[in-house]
């Protein structure tokens, strides 16, 4: 097992959960000021 590799899932699924958290986020107030 490579720790390169279980470094580079555990990015990829970090930068994804927080670009969709951002998202929810953004929607949340977005809808909130209307």
């Amino acid at each position: 097992m490579s720790g390169e590799l279980l470094n580079a899932a555990l990015l990829s699924f970090g930068l994804i959960f927080v670009g969709w958290a951002l998202g929810a986020l953004l929607l949340k107030i977005q809808g909130a000021e209307e």
